[in-house]
């Protein structure tokens, strides 16, 4: 039996339907920050190519509605999702501000 959280597994099945729903608003990439087991909450990435399409997402906590019921039908329950955060950003600023580096962004 792996000691792995089952919630890593449930966000790598969420990753390819969250990409899917949001293609069409310039998501490209889907990105994580979590630490579970030790933590609770979680922050949901959704990354596009320009700062044109990372401002039309919204803010604070872009699109939360739409992928809290992607990972609910992922899998997570509601009471899992209590901690979740979304954030959006785009390549632009990552490249302008951040070196190019998304480990830079995200830290």
């Amino acid at each position: 039996m792996s000691s792995e959280d089952p919630r890593w597994h449930l966000l790598t099945l969420a990753q390819v339907e969250l990409l899917a729903h949001f293609a069409d608003r310039g998501v490209e990439r889907i990105e994580y920050i979590a630490a579970f087991p030790n933590f609770d909450y979680f922050t949901v990435w959704l990354c596009t190519g320009t700062d044109a399409e990372r401002e039309a997402l919204g803010t604070p906590n872009p699109a939360i509605d739409e992928v809290r019921q992607i990972l609910r039908r992922t899998g997570f329950t509601a009471a899992q999702l209590t901690g979740l955060d979304t954030i959006a950003q785009s390549q632009e600023t990552v490249d302008r501000d951040y070196e190019s580096s998304w480990f830079y962004a995200m830290r």
